[in-house]
């Protein structure tokens, strides 16, 4: 008799975190092992239940699921791991594809999507839709400069977040509380983003992260 696919849950939002184990488990060949609201309580579940599937969402506090995924190629290189987000920027989804995910779902795919991505990636398939696909393409062929062209710098992920807070309208301590790191840092990423994108006010470092794509 097969065994069924063990999942763990990384979610920080809980009804949404309930809505996806309570379709998982109406799979009679899936089995919910474990949720997780944070990347950190993640990563004491995992010797625990140790799932064979791990879905995670980018955006957590504290630690951000890219950085989760990261740790997780690392440390437990046989782990499948499908990322469920409502991002679909272009870095977000370039970061993770080179981090190694077997799989990139948005948050507004159909239930049945996700179950059969759980099972795809769960035998060794890899799950992109084709819009994701598309950026993945787009983003990696952008990479080639012209010969003489100079890039700009890249935000780093972190950097996005502080500057989608930012466009929300949040100051410095309201950011950092929301990310759950210090007012001083959030300082620090603000300085960077700004000199980055050539900005000379917060403002005008939003409007270049939206017109660059960075942010919606």
């Amino acid at each position: 008799m097969k065994l069924p696919i063990k999942v763990l849950i990384v979610e920080d939002q809980r009804m949404f975190r309930e809505g996806i184990r309570n379709r998982l488990e109406q799979e009679s060949d899936i089995l919910v092992v474990g949720e997780a609201a944070s990347a950190e309580e993640a990563l004491g579940l995992l010797a625990q239940v140790q799932p064979s599937v791990a879905i995670v969402d980018i955006r957590l506090r504290g630690m951000s699921g890219l950085e989760l995924v990261r740790l997780l190629r690392q440390q437990h290189p046989h782990l499948k791991l499908l990322v469920l987000t409502g991002y679909d920027f272009d870095q977000y989804v370039r970061a993770a594809v080179r981090l190694g995910i077997d799989g990139y779902l948005l948050k507004d795919a159909p239930q049945e999507t996700l179950v059969q991505a759980v099972r795809e990636v769960a035998e060794g398939g890899a799950v992109l839709p084709s819009p994701i696909a598309s950026k993945v393409i787009r983003s990696y062929s952008q990479e080639r400069p012209a010969i003489g062209r100079s890039q700009p710098d890249e935000l780093t992920l972190r950097e996005i977040d502080v500057v989608e807070l930012m466009s929300q309208g949040l100051r410095n301590m309201e950011i950092a509380q929301h990310l759950s790191i210090s007012a001083k840092t959030v300082e620090s990423h603000v300085a960077s983003i700004m000199s980055k994108l050539g900005a000379g006010s917060r403002t005008e470092a939003v409007r270049v992260a939206v017109e660059r794509g960075l942010i919606k």
